[in-house]
């Protein structure tokens, strides 16, 4: 790897070897990836993603890492996250056009200074406008692909191509947007709105996520909502809320969030995913799928 490393270095000033992926994810877990490497505009990433396959090294996008588990030993090639110029958005009047990188969040708080609807639900939600529309993340009976005009996607042949809606499979949490696709950018259609009122909205959305969701590290929702039902009441009735297992807990808060505690290590989250998925498996014969995305597995 130290060689890829130092020819993406001659175009890319942010390289690390052996970086401590626990630095970057919000469960503040995961040992080391091989390399590092944050790249500032278009013409960059396709350099270094060039470089990455003529020597046949994986490689992983990572976002904000608000919903990622990396493994104890870390993962065995790249980790590429999108800096520079995918951290800009910019809005024209209802329309507003946002890198990859940018925080969700943070679109949303603009959008809603702007008194620009649509955004409200996005208010606390963690990660970044690409991961987002990876996931089709959302919150209160809305997600992001309600909003969304285009997308700016780089395939397989680091061709950069625009993307409608109906192309990408958007559905509940999830999108058919797929490795090594890269999502580049978005274009969000957003409606003129009261700002009162989306000031108010916005407030009754944070208030909630903050009533409801762990302050602890963690990493999202575990697992995705059954259909007509939801992970977090079928965890709690298998009396498994508040259940530790080395450094990692089931949240006393919300039981579909397993938190650090102190000083948790990848396996005791994985050990409690496993018991959650088993009991819930047994008690209700319901089979939890995961949410929360594993990396060095």
């Amino acid at each position: 790897m130290e060689f890829v490393a130092e020819k993406i270095a001659k175009k890319v000033e942010m390289v690390k070897l052996s970086e401590p992926l626990s630095r970057h994810t919000s469960f503040k877990i995961g040992g080391p990836a091989d390399l590092y490497v944050e790249p500032q505009n278009v013409e960059q990433l396709i350099f270094v993603l060039t470089c990455l396959q003529e020597q046949k090294k994986p490689y992983y996008f990572l976002g904000n890492g608000t919903n990622l588990l990396v493994h104890d030993d870390g993962y065995r090639g790249a980790v590429v996250r999108l800096a520079g110029q995918f951290r800009e958005f910019s809005f024209t009047q209802e329309l507003v056009s946002a890198g990859a990188a940018v925080p969700l969040a943070v679109l949303a708080q603009k959008a809603e200074q702007l008194g620009l609807r649509g955004l409200a639900f996005a208010g606390g939600i963690p990660g970044s406008v690409g991961g987002a529309l990876v996931m089709n993340a959302g919150a209160h009976g809305h997600s992001l692909g309600e909003l969304l005009v285009d997308a700016q996607i780089l395939n397989a042949a680091l061709i950069l191509h625009t993307c409608q809606p109906q192309e990408l499979g958007l559905s509940y949490r999830q999108s058919n947007i797929r490795p090594p696709q890269v999502v580049c950018a978005v274009r969000l259609q957003l409606t003129a709105g009261d700002k009162d009122e989306l000031v108010r909205q916005s407030r009754e959305a944070l208030a909630f996520r903050r009533n409801r969701q762990p302050r602890q590290p963690n990493a999202g929702s575990i697992f995705k909502n059954p259909l007509g039902d939801a992970a977090g009441r079928l965890i709690e009735a298998a009396g498994l809320k508040g259940h530790r297992v080395g450094g990692a807990a089931i949240s006393d808060v919300h039981a579909n969030f397993i938190v650090n505690q102190q000083h948790a290590t990848a396996q005791d989250v994985m050990t409690l995913i496993s018991k959650v998925q088993q009991e819930v498996s047994r008690q209700f014969g319901i089979e939890l799928a995961l949410e929360v995305r594993l990396l060095g597995y």
